[in-house]
């Protein structure tokens, strides 16, 4: 994000240049982002579900999720339904996601053997991937250390987890001896 709290172009549009995500993925994304995907609020208004019109020619009058009872969108479709199974591809997502993070962060050499902790799927699918899981990380759970020291164990426990954290080195304060300021 830039300061003003816009998107920075560049970064949020690089999936469309990008060799490693497929036509249709990029067309889904395009649809998204233009109001247009497909769901039931729009077989409703459109008073058009594709596949039950085919079948009996007549149109949908319910804006439900056919797989939850909450309200169907674009939004609910990509991070919102709570049936199990799509709760689960939407994490398995969102962690494929922070593993292609790590694995940026952990080829970069400076910041790789920074890493303190991560919770971004399990060890097989981080091994399907080669990435190369530091000691200091193996833990799901947050280090003590990184909480205020008398923050209670049951809240360390229970409270959101990150999905992983570096800890940078401070850089060592030097003595202004003259010269430049």
């Amino acid at each position: 994000m830039i300061k003003d709290g816009t998107a920075n172009g560049a970064t949020s549009n690089a999936y469309l240049t990008s060799s490693d995500v497929p036509l249709k993925t990029k067309c889904i994304i395009i649809k998204y982002r233009t109001g247009t995907l497909y769901n039931q609020k729009h077989a409703v208004l459109l008073k058009l579900e594709f596949e039950q019109y085919l079948r009996t020619r007549q149109h949908s009058t319910s804006q439900t999720c056919p797989l939850c009872p909450q309200v169907d969108s674009a939004l609910h479709i990509l991070s919102g339904c709570q049936h199990t199974q799509i709760r689960n591809m939407i994490t398995e997502r969102h962690n494929l996601a922070c593993r292609m993070i790590f694995k940026a962060i952990s080829k970069t050499g400076s910041l790789g053997s920074c890493i303190a902790f991560k919770d971004i799927g399990s060890i097989e699918r981080m091994t399907m991937q080669n990435l190369q899981i530091p000691e200091t990380a193996e833990s799901r759970i947050v280090p003590k250390w990184l909480f205020p020291p008398r923050f209670p164990d049951k809240d360390r426990f229970t409270s959101s987890r990150p999905d992983f954290v570096l800890v940078t080195p401070i850089a060592a304060k030097t003595q202004n001896l003259g010269g430049w300021r």
